[in-house]
């Protein structure tokens, strides 16, 4: 099977380009992804050091979101490399490095830099006047506004998590180090008939995956859906027998979601949040969401596109906002927010700025794009 992905003859494969309004609903589903992913870690600085009743459900939400992030990647970047064929007659592989680069490094170099001036600035706000946060016995999602120097190398050269921890400061970037060597392999599938590619492409997946077993599994999500957005591989799909796998797999999830919020609860009795489920979970919940987004493009599902214009800061916002959160819980820390109110209250004031701040910078960082095809 997995052969068979790898051969996909893309060269010959007919592109089409994708209609308005399928383009608007994954323009959609990628903005309300970053802002679920937003309201997951707000609410998880805010909320939770006050009352972890909803915890476990938010945590997942915004697992949830980071693999629509993966499937909608897979699946964009499957069209935009048939895309490539069709317009240079073979694979520009300068082209298309040149098209990640653009949306990757811009948006990416300037939270590194932004992450470092706030971590400059926070013992002269922050109300313990140093970079630590006031620490009470309750959940929270840091400790201290810190990181390091490894951390900081390891995050430059997208070898976080294989190499080096993610940046304590900015924990969101774990998913980019995933998602740029995704790009990598799939310009190797796209070379496949190349041995020096498929060569590349064998010894690649398997050092990352022997350095992080669930880049394996992400990497499984993330090809499925670029899977999907060849036509030859879509059209042959059993639609009734790809509907009662998503409902399987949907099951499995409500199930580890559930048994995840007993372990929480009853287990280990709130004093801590084991994380070892997530991958199952999302690997789960991957497969529904893949499955999903082939059923709006074949029109077997349909929903109205909501905040469209989102997609245009969601990268910006996704990169950016873990910092501001850390900034903002130093400067008003839980002492004074004192009540369940003001830690909500701080969750939507918290979310108003940085989706203000994302969608100003996104202006300047992101490649200005239609949000449909013409």
């Amino acid at each position: 099977m997995f052969e068979k992905i790898l051969s996909l003859n893309i060269k010959s494969s007919s592109y089409q380009p994708l209609d308005k309004i399928f383009s608007l609903q994954l323009e959609s589903l990628r903005g309300l992804s970053a802002i679920v992913v937003l309201f997951s870690h707000a609410f998880q600085a805010f909320v939770a050091p006050q009352d972890v009743t909803f915890y476990s459900v938010v945590r997942l939400l915004g697992q949830s979101a980071v693999m629509m992030f993966f499937v909608l990647s897979g699946f964009l970047i499957g069209h935009s490399i048939q895309k490539n064929f069709q317009q240079n007659h073979t694979f520009s592989i300068k082209k298309y490095a040149k098209q990640r680069f653009r949306r990757i490094l811009p948006p990416f170099i300037f939270a590194l830099f932004w992450m470092l001036l706030l971590y400059v600035l926070a013992p002269y706000f922050f109300a313990t006047q140093s970079h630590s946060f006031e620490v009470i016995p309750a959940l929270m999602v840091r400790t201290a506004y810190d990181f390091s120097l490894f951390e900081l190398v390891g995050s430059v050269f997208f070898i976080n998590e294989f190499l080096t921890p993610t940046l304590s400061a900015n924990a969101p970037l774990w998913s980019l180090s995933y998602e740029v060597w995704f790009y990598v392999l799939a310009g190797l599938i796209a070379l496949w008939q190349s041995t020096f590619a498929r060569v590349g492409f064998v010894i690649t997946l398997l050092i990352l995956s022997l350095l992080n077993l669930q880049f394996l599994v992400y990497f499984g999500l993330w090809l499925l859906a670029f899977t999907f957005s060849f036509d030859q591989v879509s059209s042959r799909v059993d639609v009734y027998s790809l509907k009662i796998v998503q409902w399987i797999f949907a099951i499995f999830a409500l199930c580890i979601a559930i048994y995840d919020a007993y372990q929480f609860f009853i287990i280990d009795q709130i004093k801590t949040y084991q994380a070892n489920l997530f991958t199952i979970f999302n690997a789960c919940i991957g497969v529904f969401f893949a499955i999903f987004l082939l059923q709006l493009d074949q029109k077997q599902r349909s929903f109205k596109p909501v905040w469209v214009s989102s997609a245009r800061f969601s990268y910006t916002l996704y990169i950016t906002h873990f910092p501001i959160l850390l900034f903002i819980m130093g400067v008003f820390p839980q002492s004074f927010l004192r009540s369940i109110w003001t830690s909500m209250l701080a969750v939507i004031l918290s979310m108003l700025i940085c989706i203000a701040f994302a969608w100003t910078m996104a202006k300047f960082l992101e490649p200005k794009q239609p949000l449909h095809p013409k």
